[in-house]
């Protein structure tokens, strides 16, 4: 576990967006629930972001009083979080996120590099930790096309608790991806995908598990939140030359 940084990162990393304020946007691969915007808020110290889920109990009574079955009322009502960055410079270099996730295995969550240009997906997307919490590891990840232009990936499981904070770590460079945790190596991934020279952002999301049908009670009131701060990127030296 490591011990939070006290300094402030630069502001560039603190800008953000989310997802689903002008159209319904959901996590998907078989999660419940939908992205809500009030979800995301930058906590009183300026430094860290809070993430939360939440079941919306008023939506999902009227819902059901629209005559919507329940899951696809708890679909709508499950509401969930995304943090995108602003801040967007190719890939070489290091990528630091602290994140804690809660304790419990309801929630799926991704923390990720993602190309500037969504055209240029799947090529541009690392994840620094993806899958659903509470297994005692998460899983690593690089994304790349294919001559044919398919998606291809290259997975592989790490050890850690992700509930408790650490410091997750993304070192790209030519030929290379290195992921790191708390200062330590975890996975070394020598490959000619590497999109040292992709624009990219880093972007947390978070979904429901569909276990959480198995908790629906008359009474249920459900809340978790995920804590993240931005802490290191490479600068934008385009921007900054333009400047």
């Amino acid at each position: 576990m490591i011990r939070p940084r006290r300094r402030r990162p630069r502001p560039e990393l603190m800008e953000y967006r989310t997802y689903g304020g002008w159209s319904v946007q959901r996590p998907e691969f078989g999660t419940l629930g939908r992205y809500s915007p009030d979800m995301t808020r930058l906590l009183p110290d300026g430094r860290t972001f809070e993430l939360r889920l939440r079941l919306d109990r008023a939506a999902y009574q009227l819902f059901r009083d629209l005559g919507v079955s329940h899951e696809e009322a708890l679909h709508h009502s499950l509401l969930c979080p995304s943090w995108a960055g602003l801040h967007n410079a190719p890939a070489h270099g290091v990528w630091e996120m602290d994140i804690k996730a809660p304790d419990t295995d309801r929630v799926e969550m991704v923390a990720m590099l993602w190309p500037e240009s969504d055209d240029e997906w799947p090529l541009g997307e690392i994840n620094f930790l993806e899958g659903r919490i509470g297994s005692g590891e998460t899983m690593t990840n690089l994304h790349w096309p294919d001559d044919e232009g398919q998606p291809q990936h290259d997975p592989a499981m790490i050890p850690v608790d992700v509930t408790q904070w650490h410091r997750y770590r993304v070192d790209v460079r030519p030929g290379m991806v290195r992921w790191g945790i708390d200062g330590r190596t975890v996975r070394t991934l020598r490959t000619p995908h590497a999109p040292h020279d992709v624009p990219v952002h880093m972007v947390v999301q978070a979904g429901v598990n569909r276990a959480f049908l198995q908790d629906w009670h008359p009474n249920i009131e459900w809340e978790e939140r995920i804590l993240i701060r931005p802490l290191r990127a490479p600068h934008n030296n385009r921007k900054e030359t333009a400047s």
